[in-house]
């Protein structure tokens, strides 16, 4: 275990970021700022693992959000 100065400890962490499929928003999801649905749209799955956690999040995008990730 690592103290800092102000008593804080070191937690290791990972992230995984899976990459984006195709998927059909049966409700309402955020991409750039607005409410889409009833259309399919990109996700993948981005989990973080915190000392035997899993904390699992989704991110939504566009087919350019995936074009532009390629790059």
């Amino acid at each position: 275990m690592f103290d800092g100065t102000w008593g804080t400890t070191y937690v290791p962490r990972k992230t995984e970021v899976s990459p984006w499929k195709p998927w059909f928003a049966w409700r309402p999801v955020k991409i750039n700022g607005k409410r889409v649905w009833l259309k399919t749209v990109y996700r993948r799955c981005i989990n973080t693992y915190v000392d035997m956690e899993d904390w699992e999040r989704w991110e939504y995008g566009t087919i350019f959000d995936v074009l532009k990730e390629e790059e």
